[in-house]
């Protein structure tokens, strides 16, 4: 899954205009998303540049995990799929 993609995904799941979705994947892409100290400080980093709640960050971290899951066991599932 591209850039592009994965913020149209986002953008699906969570209703959020696509400049929100940009800032959303511009602090994952400078954090690693496993493990619970990145997991709180993405969401911390969520709440300051967003303005939002920290229950509303962590819903936004869990749909990007359910994003990126699914696409790995699409992954897996399909491995030469073709993209197209």
């Amino acid at each position: 899954m591209n850039k592009k993609e994965f913020i149209k995904a986002l953008k699906k799941e969570t209703n959020y205009s696509e400049n929100t979705c940009s800032i959303i994947n511009d602090i994952l892409e400078n954090n690693f998303i496993i493990g619970k100290k990145n997991k709180e400080k993405i969401i911390a980093e969520l709440e300051n540049k967003l303005e939002i709640t920290q229950v509303e960050a962590n819903k936004i971290y869990n749909i990007v995990s359910c994003i990126i899951t699914n696409e790995i066991k699409e992954k897996l599932k399909h491995p030469f799929k073709s993209k197209d």
